[in-house]
């Protein structure tokens, strides 16, 4: 009743708000879909997504993972307490932890690579949401300038150079969640330490929550992130961060179907409620861009990251530990060094329209991970540890050209040399090591075939790198697996307030790894691919008033398996995701959204699947000058649903031998929050 109550109070005000909306044009032009430009010769970065771009501008941003849920198609799954790096699925791709699926924020690159829980591991929990500025997103391995893991797709943040307004935030919801964040304006003005431009600003953010869970979550998060910009010259611009973030947390972990269904435990109960565990990151960015002309830009940038992470996990209970249990310890200890570059230079073949992009990047991974035995959160028996040393040097370049006044191409070849240094010290100490090189060529036609139609075709060659560890062992596995994608849709618009991409797509992959974290174990399914088409909708009736929908489809296989086993496990087929947006004059802001997703398999002759879930969403905000009052509410029909879905063997205590079941992490119940920001 109470959940009833607070809705209906903020329904009424928000009917009396809009009845009461005056009929005035709106100073919110970026928000406008008479003002999107289909014509490529307008677009600045071209082979990013428009209505992605639209859906970050209009959707309320609660989490940095939010960002991720305006890819079209792109789903997320957290299963370890909100303390782990999501789940991430895109285009029939389970990425895991971004096996798939590469993230960069300020041209940082936040996969890491043989990470002691997955490979690609992107934890994006770090990065506080209202410190960024913008951000691009890409479908398939098509951008040249992104190599490593950027197969099913990949998306960029960039964070703001200066704070227009300071403002503190502080939020609180069901379940014990709090959350307090500052930003404030270190330097706004001029000749402080330079006589150039020159910003800088903090941004402090704290997390505390429970969490719906019988045994209490007590997820504790600390970020920080300092950015200073200052112009050295009329040339040259210098960008300097620093980023911090350490959590720990409590995790119920994934409960078998069998137990819940028995009545042994509740859908947010736990069979071991010792799960959890702790991460530090850090990270130093300095960026120089030079204009060096009208015609060249120079960009350089250094980066270091640290990571520093201890997970303890439970997945198959008393299946080999009859009397203490199955946790297990995995843990890193990692240390980044990255160098990266580009040139870009128009019309240097003298063709009106054309850029010539030249790119270089070295990376350096020097990585301590070990698995180890645990009761509880002690430490019982090691069972392996490796350093491992990874290098990445690659070089891309890329060419824009206007081939004719309404046909433009995109042609780019890259170029990656990998070499991989183990040494095994747990169990037996041996040395191992191997490289390998991946050329990725690129190519994409636009063809503009009105000015609100334009056609694209893409054809394109990536990879994702293997797991150190696999790569030495087996010397037969290609370290770095090859990924070749194609696409051909079309963006376009009907009047001045619709807008639409319609794509079909293929990708087949060279190798299909699944990672058991339970023993560092890799299993090679062989070479996959998936056939899917998306559809993606914006439009805009009244100038405060927007309406959205994503519709993906997609069908994985695995090529080399019988074709009554040959499904690829949890692969998502149909998602959609859309709502509903107003932005008006007096203040009222306000969403309403869905996402849902369709049964998928769990093994591959197609006889378990996970079942489908409808899930809706609802914020609305109330802003003036100096203060914004909001409301948000997750699950707001407390849907019953599966978030995360595995099926494995596990043993429960009184049980004779393994059992093989459905094993899930609950979704979000009703959850709602209350935010006051205060602007100064």
């Amino acid at each position: 009743m109470k959940k009833l109550i607070l809705c209906s109070v903020w329904f009424m005000f928000f009917v009396h708000a809009i009845f009461s909306q005056k009929s005035t044009s709106t100073n919110e032009t970026e928000t406008q879909l008479s003002e999107v430009i289909i014509n490529a010769k307008h677009e600045k970065k071209l082979g990013t997504h428009k209505v992605s771009k639209i859906a970050l501008k209009l959707r309320p941003i609660n989490s940095a993972h939010d960002f991720l849920k305006t890819v079209p198609g792109l789903f997320i799954a957290q299963h370890a307490g909100g303390g782990k790096a999501e789940q991430i699925f895109l285009r029939g791709f389970d990425n895991d932890h971004g096996t798939d699926f590469a993230v960069l924020v300020d041209d940082i690159g936040i996969n890491l690579s043989s990470h002691a829980h997955g490979q690609g591991y992107a934890d994006l929990h770090f990065l506080i949401p209202e410190t960024v500025q913008n951000a691009d997103y890409y479908k398939g391995p098509h951008e040249t300038s992104l190599g490593n893991f950027a197969v099913s797709g990949a998306a960029k943040f960039t964070s703001k150079d200066k704070v227009h307004r300071n403002f503190v935030k502080l939020e609180y919801g069901q379940y014990d969640f709090a959350r307090a964040l500052a930003m404030v304006s270190l330097i706004d003005k001029n000749n402080f330490l330079t006589k150039n431009e020159e910003s800088a600003y903090i941004a402090i953010e704290g997390t505390y929550n429970d969490s719906f869970f019988e045994s209490e979550q007590r997820l504790k998060r600390l970020n920080t992130f300092t950015k200073y910009t200052v112009a050295l010259s009329d040339i040259h611009k210098l960008r300097t961060s620093i980023s911090t973030f350490h959590s720990n947390w409590n995790a119920s972990g994934q409960v078998p179907l069998r137990a819940v269904k028995s009545g042994l435990i509740d859908r947010f109960g736990a069979i071991d409620d010792k799960e959890g565990g702790d991460t530090e990151r850090v990270h130093f960015n300095i960026q120089l861009n030079s204009n060096i002309s009208e015609k060249t830009q120079l960009t350089n940038q250094l980066y270091y990251v640290s990571n520093i992470y201890n997970l303890f996990s439970n997945f198959t209970f008393y299946q080999n530990n009859p009397i203490d249990g199955d946790m297990i310890h995995q843990q890193e200890n990692r240390k980044m060094y990255a160098y990266k570059g580009n040139i870009s230079i128009k019309n240097i073949l003298q063709i009106p329209n054309s850029t010539t992009t030249f790119g270089w990047e070295a990376k350096r991974n020097n990585n301590n991970i070990g698995l180890n035995n645990a009761i509880g959160r002690t430490l019982s028996n090691p069972i392996n540890e490796f350093d491992i040393k990874e290098t990445n040097v690659a070089l891309f370049l890329k060419e824009r050209i206007q081939v004719a006044p309404k046909l433009t191409a995109l042609a780019g070849i890259r170029a990656d040399y990998f070499d991989f240094n183990v040494t095994e010290i747990v169990p037996v100490p041996q040395k191992g090591k191997t490289n390998s090189i991946r050329i990725s060529p690129k190519f994409s036609l636009f063809y503009d075939a009105t000015k609100n139609l334009q056609l694209y075709a893409k054809a394109s060659s990536g990879f994702h790198s293997n797991y150190a560890n696999a790569a030495v062992k087996n010397k037969e596995i290609n370290p770095l697996p090859k990924a070749v994608g194609y696409d051909i849709g079309t963006e376009f618009k009907i009047g001045k307030n619709f807008v639409a991409n319609i794509a079909t797509f293929y990708l087949q992959s060279d190798a299909e790894f699944v990672f058991g974290s339970d023993g560092f174990e890799f299993e090679n399914k062989g070479r996959s691919k998936r056939i899917g088409s998306e559809a993606s909708f914006r439009y805009q009736p009244l100038y405060y008033f927007w309406l959205d929908t994503d519709l993906n489809y997609s069908f994985g296989t695995l090529l080399d398996a019988p074709k009554d086993e040959n499904k690829i496990p949890s692969a998502p087929r149909f998602t959609s995701t859309g709502g509903a947006t107003f932005r008006l004059k007096n203040g009222i802001n306000t969403s309403l959204r869905y996402r849902f997703l369709g049964e998928r398999p769990l093994i591959e002759d197609d006889s378990v699947i996970a079942k489908s879930y409808f899930i809706a969403d609802f914020v609305i905000n109330y802003t003036k000058p100096k203060y914004q009052i909001g409301l948000s509410v997750e699950n707001i029909f407390d849907t019953a649903w599966r978030e995360a879905v595995f099926y494995d063997s596990s043993q429960l205590q009184g049980e004779l031998q393994p059992v093989d079941d459905i094993h899930f992490t609950p979704g979000t119940p009703f959850l709602a929050k209350l935010n006051f920001t205060y602007f100064f």
